[in-house]
């Protein structure tokens, strides 16, 4: 082989690395420049092109920071390159670093998998400064009341007060212009998300105050949400981290169409967190509350309608109850209905349905319908239902009372039992009623064919292992289609079966799923519920004893679930962590009411 041969190979290998090379993707690092701030993220991006294969970065751990990768563009691409189809993908990735204290971070080695190779980018150090925001960005939550009753409207307000900008050459920004500047999609809004997402859809700038403080000129931003407490303590806002950058210096730009206008030439950014520490939710205090409270909160009127009022015993009777919010503001969605059960009076008279009552709001009253069925004739009218309700204006319990709606209950009607006329084939003692004559034979019974060798020949049946099944199999298949529709018109019959069945289960996956005290009393509500057929949600302390009581529970273990029950409440009210001891006497509750379950079961309760 001479030299020019030897090297004209030689070069065709070195253009087909070159093209291989030219084919693989390739990954661009740009880290950041310059020092950082405290709460304000930065971003190292990733730019990969023309890559058949990628896989993202894997956030790395920065002690003194946060991390996660974003995917923040993706574009594909197929070519017919020497009669041969070649995919390709360019991929842009954002690493997010959020300082969380001041002094120096390490950037680590970012890796990206790029067509199975792994491009690196170099370590870096990133000085961290303190976000000063001081007289420049503040953000606070107060509370309207500031002191307020579990269940109570409570108005968040966030105000956000900047400073404005005033350039010596141009002048100051106003409010809307200062607006703009605060980084939307890049701050965290906790509760006020959904207020911030509706500015954002109208491209609008919230309400605003103009201040002036120490001769500068700040503008107050404000957001509200109402808000119904659900536990004591300081209210869960979230994370509300307000991210802006704030300028320092502008500058006069011209457009696309010759028109002047300003721009930031230089900037600093600014991060700040808002707390809601001034705000304090009390709990419903448990002295002097009625059996038959609800959890209702606020100032509310009760008024009761029925239709007929002329039935007999046992036919429905409507009823519509109204409750009406009289001061404006309670969560209406929430209210529950009153507790009928634990109404002894209206139980004496009726029969009240278990089933969950429904309400529907309009404007500033909640109506629920419910149907109950006289006991007895003579019932002269349905007498005052209450509703018992916290009014955190005299921080007192008050009862509403319904009006008495007179009624007319008479007999039922009854079957004369003495007009049922007995079928032909009934039993009779009459001498003159036909019957069949008999003739007595002396000798036993008398045959009525002769006996023939075929009648005394000995003929067994011999049946293999397939006649057997034959035999076998349909009687067997029949026993369990009719077990299987037995037990479908059982359950048809009796809807309450099969919650029942199922209500141990149904009870352990609640105390698994319970993270508080109330959690843990509605496992053991609720098993009692589903084992006595009660609607869901409707038995309250006041109806547990006798319902226990009336399932042939013992005093001693009723004594125990009302005094469980009442640890429960307390912890509730006082905002306090669920003990594991707490967790493990429910356990023992559940075990001990599935044991009187089983016992009651011989009674006869379901």
């Amino acid at each position: 082989m001479t030299n020019h041969m030897r090297a004209t190979i030689i070069a065709i290998f070195l253009c087909l690395s070159l093209l291989r090379a030219a084919a693989a993707g390739d990954a661009q690092f740009r880290m950041p420049e310059g020092n950082a701030y405290e709460g304000t993220p930065f971003l190292v991006t990733i730019e990969v092109t023309d890559a058949s294969d990628v896989k993202p970065p894997v956030a790395p751990e920065i002690p003194g920071a946060t991390v996660r990768v974003i995917e923040r563009g993706r574009q594909s691409l197929t070519e017919l390159r020497g009669g041969r189809v070649r995919n390709s993908t360019s991929v842009t990735y954002a690493v997010e670093i959020t300082p969380e204290r001041v002094g120096s971070i390490q950037i680590p080695a970012l890796t990206v998998l790029v067509d199975g190779k792994e491009l690196r980018s170099k370590p870096q150090r990133v000085e961290v400064m303190k976000s000063e925001a001081g007289n420049l960005l503040s953000a606070e939550v107060i509370g309207l009341p500031a002191e307020g009753y579990v269940g109570q409207p409570l108005d968040l307000i966030l105000r956000i007060s900047v400073r404005a900008y005033k350039d010596p050459s141009y002048g100051q920004l106003n409010e809307s212009q200062m607006w703009q500047l605060v980084d939307l999609q890049g701050s965290e809004w906790g509760e006020f998300q959904q207020q911030v997402a509706e500015l954002r859809q109208r491209n609008a700038a919230p309400r605003a105050q103009q201040e002036v403080r120490n001769g500068a000129t700040y503008f107050n931003y404000e957001l509200t949400r109402r808000t119904w407490p659900p536990k004591t303590g300081a209210p869960d806002i979230g994370t509300v981290r307000i991210r802006m950058t704030y300028p320092l210096a502008l500058r006069e730009v011209q457009n696309l169409f010759l028109d002047r206008q300003l721009t930031i030439s230089e900037s600093r950014p600014l991060s700040v967190t808002a707390t809601a520490s001034g705000i304090t939710i009390l709990p419903l205090p448990e002295v002097d509350r009625p059996a038959s409270f609800s959890g209702a909160v606020g100032a509310f009127a009760i008024a009761v309608t029925a239709k007929p009022t002329t039935v007999a015993v046992g036919d429905p009777v409507t009823l519509t109850l109204a409750i009406t919010d009289i001061r404006g503001g309670a969560n209406l969605e929430t209210l529950q209905p009153p507790a009928l059960a634990a109404d002894m009076q209206l139980a004496k008279e009726f029969r009240i349905p278990n089933e969950p009552l429904s309400g529907v709001v309009s404007g500033n009253t909640k109506r629920f319908t419910v149907t109950v069925r006289p006991l007895r004739a003579g019932t002269a009218a349905i007498p005052p239902i209450e509703y018992s309700s916290f009014d955190p204006q005299t921080r007192a319990y008050t009862v509403s009372r319904s009006q008495p709606i007179p009624i007319t209950v008479t007999p039922a009607n009854q079957m004369d039992l003495s007009k049922i006329v007995t079928g032909g084939t009934g039993t009779t003692t009459d001498a003159s009623a036909p019957g069949t004559q008999l003739t007595e034979v002396q000798g036993g019974l008398v045959a009525n064919r002769p006996v023939t060798d075929a009648l005394l020949a000995d003929e067994r049946l011999h049946t293999g292992p397939i006649e057997l099944a034959g035999l076998v199999l349909p009687p067997v298949g029949a026993a369990v289609a009719l077990a299987f529709r037995v037990h479908r018109a059982r359950h048809a019959r009796d809807g309450g079966l099969a919650r029942r069945s199922r209500a141990r289960r149904t009870a352990d996956a609640r105390l698994r799923a319970a993270t508080d005290a109330t959690g843990l009393a509605g496992a053991i509500t609720g098993f009692v519920e589903d084992m006595t057929g009660r609607a869901a949600g409707t038995l309250t302390r006041g109806d547990l004893e006798r319902v226990l009581a009336t399932a042939g529970v013992d005093h001693e273990l009723r004594n125990r679930i009302a005094e469980f029950l009442g640890h429960c409440d307390r912890a509730r009210y006082a905002g306090a962590a669920t003990p594991a001891e707490l967790a493990a006497e429910a356990q023992r509750a559940i075990d001990a009411l599935d044991a009187a379950r089983l016992r009651a079961t011989n009674g006869g309760t379901r």
